[in-house]
Protein backbone atom coordinates (compact mmCIF):
# COMPACT_ATOMS: atom_id res chain seq x y z
CA UNK A 1 0.00 0.00 0.00
CA UNK A 2 1.68 3.73 -1.32
CA UNK A 3 0.43 5.91 1.52
CA UNK A 4 1.66 8.78 -0.13
CA UNK A 5 -0.26 8.09 -3.27
CA UNK A 6 -3.41 9.75 -4.77
CA UNK A 7 -5.61 6.35 -5.00
CA UNK A 8 -8.95 8.10 -4.93
CA UNK A 9 -11.48 6.49 -2.73
CA UNK A 10 -14.70 7.88 -0.54
CA UNK A 11 -13.53 10.18 2.87
CA UNK A 12 -11.77 13.52 1.68
CA UNK A 13 -9.03 14.42 -0.82
CA UNK A 14 -6.49 12.11 -2.80
CA UNK A 15 -4.27 11.99 0.10
CA UNK A 16 -4.45 8.75 1.66
CA UNK A 17 -5.74 5.46 0.30
CA UNK A 18 -9.50 6.41 2.28
CA UNK A 19 -10.32 9.37 0.66
CA UNK A 20 -11.81 11.00 -2.31
CA UNK A 21 -10.52 14.04 -5.08
CA UNK A 22 -11.43 17.50 -4.45
CA UNK A 23 -13.39 19.51 -6.91
CA UNK A 24 -11.36 21.43 -8.91
CA UNK A 25 -13.13 24.71 -8.27
CA UNK A 26 -13.36 24.26 -4.15
CA UNK A 27 -12.30 26.50 -1.88
CA UNK A 28 -9.95 24.81 0.18
CA UNK A 29 -10.58 25.15 3.71
CA UNK A 30 -14.22 24.88 3.00
CA UNK A 31 -13.20 20.97 2.02
CA UNK A 32 -11.74 21.15 5.28
CA UNK A 33 -14.87 22.66 6.82
CA UNK A 34 -17.09 19.78 4.61
CA UNK A 35 -14.92 17.13 5.53
CA UNK A 36 -15.59 18.43 9.48
CA UNK A 37 -19.38 18.90 8.58
CA UNK A 38 -19.45 15.48 7.10
CA UNK A 39 -18.14 14.03 9.86
CA UNK A 40 -20.29 15.34 12.57
CA UNK A 41 -23.52 14.58 10.05
CA UNK A 42 -22.32 11.13 10.04
CA UNK A 43 -21.89 10.98 13.85
CA UNK A 44 -25.68 11.98 14.01
CA UNK A 45 -26.49 9.00 12.40
CA UNK A 46 -23.96 6.54 13.68
CA UNK A 47 -25.18 7.69 17.60
CA UNK A 48 -29.04 7.51 16.88
CA UNK A 49 -28.52 3.96 15.16
CA UNK A 50 -26.24 2.39 17.55
CA UNK A 51 -25.82 4.41 20.76
CA UNK A 52 -29.49 4.98 20.40
CA UNK A 53 -31.07 2.16 19.08
CA UNK A 54 -28.61 -0.40 19.08
CA UNK A 55 -28.32 0.43 23.49
CA UNK A 56 -32.48 0.12 23.48
CA UNK A 57 -31.71 -3.40 21.57
CA UNK A 58 -28.92 -4.76 23.68
CA UNK A 59 -31.03 -3.90 26.98
CA UNK A 60 -33.68 -6.68 25.84
CA UNK A 61 -31.15 -9.19 24.20
CA UNK A 62 -30.04 -8.70 28.19
CA UNK A 63 -33.21 -9.53 29.97
CA UNK A 64 -33.62 -12.20 27.16
CA UNK A 65 -30.15 -13.52 27.98
CA UNK A 66 -30.66 -13.51 31.86
CA UNK A 67 -34.26 -13.51 32.31
CA UNK A 68 -33.86 -13.70 36.53
CA UNK A 69 -32.09 -10.05 35.50
CA UNK A 70 -35.49 -8.70 34.73
CA UNK A 71 -36.48 -5.62 36.50
CA UNK A 72 -33.61 -4.99 38.30
CA UNK A 73 -32.32 -1.18 37.89
CA UNK A 74 -29.20 -0.62 36.29
CA UNK A 75 -26.65 1.87 37.28
CA UNK A 76 -27.79 4.43 35.12
CA UNK A 77 -31.58 3.93 36.04
CA UNK A 78 -32.79 1.64 33.53
CA UNK A 79 -35.02 -1.39 34.31
CA UNK A 80 -33.34 -4.43 32.30
CA UNK A 81 -36.10 -5.59 30.52
CA UNK A 82 -38.78 -2.87 30.50
CA UNK A 83 -39.88 -1.17 27.50
CA UNK A 84 -41.62 1.92 27.25
CA UNK A 85 -42.09 4.53 24.73
CA UNK A 86 -40.87 7.42 26.76
CA UNK A 87 -38.15 5.16 28.19
CA UNK A 88 -36.99 3.87 24.58
CA UNK A 89 -37.13 7.58 22.92
CA UNK A 90 -35.05 9.22 25.93
CA UNK A 91 -32.41 6.23 25.26
CA UNK A 92 -32.31 6.68 21.73
CA UNK A 93 -32.24 10.83 21.62
CA UNK A 94 -30.17 11.48 24.66
CA UNK A 95 -27.73 8.41 24.49
CA UNK A 96 -27.78 9.00 20.65
CA UNK A 97 -27.03 12.37 20.95
CA UNK A 98 -24.07 11.89 23.78
CA UNK A 99 -22.89 8.68 21.51
CA UNK A 100 -23.02 11.30 17.98
CA UNK A 101 -21.10 14.04 19.76
CA UNK A 102 -18.34 11.06 20.39
CA UNK A 103 -18.73 9.49 17.55
CA UNK A 104 -17.82 12.74 15.80
CA UNK A 105 -14.92 14.00 17.44
CA UNK A 106 -13.61 10.79 17.63
CA UNK A 107 -13.51 9.96 13.28
CA UNK A 108 -13.00 13.23 12.37
CA UNK A 109 -9.31 12.91 13.77
CA UNK A 110 -8.71 9.21 12.69
CA UNK A 111 -10.58 8.86 9.42
CA UNK A 112 -8.09 10.86 7.15
CA UNK A 113 -5.75 8.10 7.88
CA UNK A 114 -8.24 5.01 7.53
CA UNK A 115 -7.44 3.04 4.30
CA UNK A 116 -10.16 1.18 2.32
CA UNK A 117 -13.50 2.65 1.41
CA UNK A 118 -17.00 2.27 2.92
CA UNK A 119 -17.62 -0.91 4.42
CA UNK A 120 -14.12 -2.49 4.08
CA UNK A 121 -12.93 1.05 5.97
CA UNK A 122 -15.29 0.57 8.87
CA UNK A 123 -13.90 -2.86 9.16
CA UNK A 124 -10.30 -1.96 9.62
CA UNK A 125 -11.78 1.04 12.37
CA UNK A 126 -13.55 -1.95 14.31
CA UNK A 127 -10.60 -2.80 16.70
CA UNK A 128 -9.82 0.79 17.36
CA UNK A 129 -13.55 1.48 18.39
CA UNK A 130 -13.69 -0.91 20.65
CA UNK A 131 -10.23 -0.53 22.08
CA UNK A 132 -10.53 3.21 22.35
CA UNK A 133 -14.29 3.18 23.09
CA UNK A 134 -15.29 -0.15 25.50
CA UNK A 135 -14.73 1.85 28.44
CA UNK A 136 -18.07 3.50 28.14
CA UNK A 137 -19.66 0.03 28.92
CA UNK A 138 -17.41 -2.15 30.02
CA UNK A 139 -16.26 -2.14 33.91
CA UNK A 140 -15.36 -4.18 36.24
CA UNK A 141 -16.76 -1.72 38.88
CA UNK A 142 -19.96 -1.79 37.26
CA UNK A 143 -22.70 -3.53 39.56
CA UNK A 144 -24.82 -4.26 36.95
CA UNK A 145 -22.61 -7.17 35.35
CA UNK A 146 -23.11 -9.18 38.72
CA UNK A 147 -27.19 -8.81 38.36
CA UNK A 148 -26.56 -10.05 34.78
CA UNK A 149 -24.66 -13.20 35.99
CA UNK A 150 -21.41 -11.47 34.46
CA UNK A 151 -23.01 -13.90 31.21
CA UNK A 152 -20.23 -13.57 28.66
CA UNK A 153 -22.96 -13.10 25.93
CA UNK A 154 -24.08 -10.02 27.65
CA UNK A 155 -20.46 -8.33 27.73
CA UNK A 156 -19.92 -9.83 23.79
CA UNK A 157 -23.30 -8.29 23.00
CA UNK A 158 -21.88 -4.83 24.44
CA UNK A 159 -18.49 -5.19 22.20
CA UNK A 160 -20.58 -5.87 19.54
CA UNK A 161 -22.11 -2.61 19.77
CA UNK A 162 -19.18 -0.49 20.47
CA UNK A 163 -17.32 -2.46 17.27
CA UNK A 164 -20.86 -1.67 14.95
CA UNK A 165 -20.48 2.09 15.47
CA UNK A 166 -16.73 2.15 13.40
CA UNK A 167 -19.01 0.36 9.97
CA UNK A 168 -21.72 2.71 11.03
CA UNK A 169 -19.72 5.64 10.86
CA UNK A 170 -17.72 4.38 7.68
CA UNK A 171 -20.66 3.85 5.62
CA UNK A 172 -22.83 6.94 6.83
CA UNK A 173 -19.31 9.15 5.80
CA UNK A 174 -18.85 7.97 2.58
CA UNK A 175 -22.83 8.31 1.81
CA UNK A 176 -22.73 11.96 2.71
CA UNK A 177 -19.57 12.68 0.92
CA UNK A 178 -20.69 11.51 -2.47
CA UNK A 179 -24.05 13.61 -1.29
CA UNK A 180 -22.90 16.64 0.36
CA UNK A 181 -21.75 19.77 -2.92
CA UNK A 182 -18.54 21.33 -2.24
CA UNK A 183 -18.28 25.05 -1.19
CA UNK A 184 -16.73 26.93 -4.16
CA UNK A 185 -15.50 30.21 -2.25
CA UNK A 186 -15.49 31.84 1.20
CA UNK A 187 -18.14 34.38 0.33
CA UNK A 188 -21.11 31.08 -0.62
CA UNK A 189 -23.86 30.03 1.66
CA UNK A 190 -22.72 26.83 1.26
CA UNK A 191 -19.04 27.67 3.13
CA UNK A 192 -21.07 29.03 5.64
CA UNK A 193 -22.91 26.31 6.44
CA UNK A 194 -20.04 24.47 6.91
CA UNK A 195 -18.23 26.60 8.91
CA UNK A 196 -21.05 26.88 11.41
CA UNK A 197 -20.96 23.38 11.70
CA UNK A 198 -17.47 23.13 11.65
CA UNK A 199 -17.35 25.75 14.55
CA UNK A 200 -20.02 23.81 16.74
CA UNK A 201 -18.15 20.33 16.27
CA UNK A 202 -14.64 21.87 17.31
CA UNK A 203 -16.44 23.46 20.61
CA UNK A 204 -17.91 19.91 21.29
CA UNK A 205 -14.44 17.93 20.22
CA UNK A 206 -12.94 20.67 22.90
CA UNK A 207 -14.65 19.25 25.67
CA UNK A 208 -14.34 16.03 24.78
CA UNK A 209 -10.21 16.94 24.87
CA UNK A 210 -10.64 18.27 28.23
CA UNK A 211 -12.68 15.33 29.59
CA UNK A 212 -9.69 13.54 28.43
CA UNK A 213 -6.84 15.97 30.14
CA UNK A 214 -8.98 15.50 33.23
CA UNK A 215 -8.95 11.78 33.23
CA UNK A 216 -13.02 11.64 33.44
CA UNK A 217 -12.57 9.49 29.85
CA UNK A 218 -10.00 6.54 29.10
CA UNK A 219 -6.43 7.51 28.56
CA UNK A 220 -5.85 5.54 25.38
CA UNK A 221 -8.73 7.19 23.70
CA UNK A 222 -8.02 10.50 25.16
CA UNK A 223 -4.00 10.72 24.05
CA UNK A 224 -4.96 8.73 20.90
CA UNK A 225 -7.42 11.27 19.74
CA UNK A 226 -5.04 14.33 20.47
CA UNK A 227 -1.96 12.89 19.19
CA UNK A 228 -3.83 11.53 15.72
CA UNK A 229 -5.58 15.17 16.04
CA UNK A 230 -2.27 17.11 15.85
CA UNK A 231 -1.30 14.89 12.96
CA UNK A 232 -5.08 15.68 11.14
CA UNK A 233 -4.39 19.17 11.91
CA UNK A 234 -1.30 19.54 10.26
CA UNK A 235 -2.86 17.86 7.21
CA UNK A 236 -5.40 20.32 7.46
CA UNK A 237 -3.07 23.42 6.87
CA UNK A 238 -1.42 21.34 4.29
CA UNK A 239 -4.67 20.49 2.18
CA UNK A 240 -5.31 24.80 2.92
CA UNK A 241 -1.89 25.60 1.14
CA UNK A 242 -3.24 23.43 -1.72
CA UNK A 243 -0.69 20.29 -1.08
CA UNK A 244 -2.58 17.01 -3.09
CA UNK A 245 -1.40 14.38 -0.43
CA UNK A 246 0.20 14.09 2.71
CA UNK A 247 3.75 13.08 3.35
CA UNK A 248 4.59 9.70 4.02
CA UNK A 249 5.98 10.70 7.40
CA UNK A 250 2.77 12.27 8.42
CA UNK A 251 0.80 9.43 7.16
CA UNK A 252 3.06 6.56 9.00
CA UNK A 253 3.16 9.07 12.44
CA UNK A 254 -0.53 9.34 12.29
CA UNK A 255 -1.04 5.66 11.19
CA UNK A 256 1.64 4.18 14.85
CA UNK A 257 -0.09 6.38 16.86
CA UNK A 258 -3.49 5.13 15.73
CA UNK A 259 -1.41 1.52 16.41
CA UNK A 260 -0.07 2.36 19.61
CA UNK A 261 -2.93 3.54 21.09
CA UNK A 262 -5.61 0.54 20.04
CA UNK A 263 -2.77 -1.81 21.72
CA UNK A 264 -2.79 0.33 24.74
CA UNK A 265 -6.70 0.77 24.60
CA UNK A 266 -7.25 -3.86 24.30
CA UNK A 267 -4.51 -3.88 27.01
CA UNK A 268 -6.26 -1.28 29.93
CA UNK A 269 -9.51 -2.83 28.47
CA UNK A 270 -8.30 -6.64 29.34
CA UNK A 271 -8.69 -6.22 33.21
CA UNK A 272 -12.25 -4.72 32.83
CA UNK A 273 -13.11 -7.13 30.81
CA UNK A 274 -12.01 -9.89 33.19
CA UNK A 275 -14.03 -8.01 35.74
CA UNK A 276 -17.08 -7.78 33.91
CA UNK A 277 -16.89 -11.47 32.92
CA UNK A 278 -16.42 -12.23 36.77
CA UNK A 279 -12.92 -13.50 36.35
CA UNK A 280 -10.57 -11.83 38.46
Amino acid sequence: MDAGSNTVVAGGPPAVDGVTAEADDAWPMGEVFRDIARGGLAGLVAGILVAGLGGRLVMRLAALIVPSATGFQTENGNRIGEITASGSLGLIVFVGLLGALVFASVWVAIAPWLPGRGLVRGLVAMPIAVALGSFGLISSENPDFAVLEHNPLVVASLILLVASAAPAMAIADGWFDRRLPHASSATSTLASVYALLTVIGVGFGGLLLIQAALGEVSRPLGLTVIAVGIATLIWWSQRMRGQAAPSRALVLAARSILLLGTVAGLVVLLPELTGALGLD
